[in-house]
């Protein structure tokens, strides 16, 4: 732009013979070729970025610290800004994600921040480099790439008291009730005495009254086969403004996978969506990463092969198992599969996130809600009730209450009891 204007300063003198026009494209032919000069000598500036994160793996919504450092390996740099580029979605809370500074006399400089990221994976791609020429301040600028990812897991509540009843467990001990006499807390039956019977379970009243040695036997505790089912259709997870019901579907995924990992017993994650997300069942810290890891990925898709349950392959969930469904909406198609699946000795637990009370708070008050509300609240009504006749234990869960309470009354033993 300088050496334009020059010439043209130049051009004007010569064209109308006036050495005033031409002198004062003096300074500008001057200040371009001095920069053209720094140009044909000038070397990108060598530096290494390194960022360091608080955690690579943090709950949403729970803030990381993150400092970034710049460090020079070459030449000075009079003049040098640095800038973060932050993914879309991510939230800045304090800090500053760009800095200025002169590298003539340290070797570097650092500068942190503290972001919030919802539920996902999300990449720091690099950092944009931007350097001044000490005299003609041109800027010259280049983008260092340097990826650091970290992952938003969904937030797990915790879950005091569930309890289930697969038709089937496995041969280790646990805390699930196996429907079988053996060794155990709780009172089971009776039988007579045989040979290799531990005497001191002999029932000393039934022989006083008897005569004969009764055997109190007790119900044996095993771990499970658990499944946690996450339905990721888009029909399944309507949208209310920017609440959506699938964020709390994968809560509640995470909160009941956490609850029987906890327990001991052997979990797996099956997410049907854009395509079928199967993570092997297993045990432990490391099962419950795999979990989580698979929860941060999961996302709605309105794909139409997989639009009916019936395309679920139930061949990956062991037989008569414990399955977990998480939805937020069924239709009768729906209801037909998972009497399907009862009849072929599964035991179900259908959560079901309620955004009906939500939405009609952020909806005006008018005759054509109240009727909207009425139709949507008897359709549901009429889904759960399909469900109970078919075996399905349905929660109901509205998501301005707490998930973790409302299961431990409706699951728990002593619910079960009182009903």
């Amino acid at each position: 732009m300088i050496l334009g204007i020059a010439i043209s300063l130049v051009i004007a003198g010569v064209l109308v013979r006036d050495g005033r026009v031409l002198a004062a494209g003096i300074p500008f032919l001057l200040y371009a070729g001095i920069t053209l000069v720094y140009l044909s000598g000038f070397q990108e500036p060598q530096v290494t970025v390194h960022r360091h994160l608080s955690a690579d793996h943090t709950t949403e919504g729970e803030p990381i610290d993150v400092t970034v450092t710049v460090t020079r390996s070459g030449k000075p740099i009079h003049w040098l800004g640095a800038s973060e580029c932050i993914p879309r979605g991510v939230e800045v809370i304090s800090g500053e994600t760009s800095h200025f500074a002169s590298l003539d006399e340290r070797e570097e400089i650092t500068f942190s921040y503290t972001l919030r990221a919802p539920r996902g994976i999300h990449t720091l791609p690099g950092i944009d480099l931007t350097t001044w020429q000490r005299i003609t301040l041109t800027p010259h600028q280049r983008f260092v790439p340097h990826e650091t990812r970290f992952i938003g897991i969904p937030i797990a509540e915790p879950i005091d008291d569930i309890e289930i009843h697969p038709k089937r467990t496995r041969a280790y001990a646990g805390v699930v009730r196996a429907n079988q006499g053996g060794s155990g807390l709780d009172f089971f039956g009776c039988h007579a005495y045989s040979t290799g019977d531990d005497i001191r379970r002999i029932n000393w009243r039934a022989y006083a009254r008897t005569r004969e040695l009764i055997v109190n036997e007790y119900e044996q505790e095993r771990i499970a086969d658990v499944t946690v089912f996450l339905d990721a259709r888009e029909r399944a997870n309507p949208r209310i403004g920017k609440e959506k019901t699938f964020t709390y579907a994968v809560r509640a995924a995470a909160s009941m996978a956490k609850y029987f990992i906890k327990q001991g017993n052997s979990v797996g994650l099956f997410i049907y969506g854009e395509y079928i997300n199967w993570t092997f069942p297993g045990y432990g810290k490391t099962q419950m990463r795999r979990i989580l890891d698979s929860l941060a990925r999961a996302e709605t898709s309105d794909k139409e092969v997989f639009d009916d349950l019936r395309a679920v392959p139930t061949r990956l969930f062991p037989p008569r198992s414990q399955l977990v469904m998480i939805s937020g909406s069924l239709d009768e198609h729906d209801v037909e599969v998972l009497g399907v699946l009862r009849a072929h000795g599964y035991q179900i637990i259908m959560i079901m996130p309620d955004m009906l009370p939500y939405e009609a708070s952020q909806i005006e008050q008018s005759d054509a809600k109240d009727l909207a509300l009425r139709i949507v609240t008897l359709r549901r009504r009429l889904i759960v009730d399909a469900l109970a006749r078919i075996g399905v234990e349905v929660v109901q869960w509205n998501v301005t209450g707490s998930l973790s309470s409302l299961l431990s009354w409706t699951l728990s033993r002593r619910a079960r009891r009182i009903a």
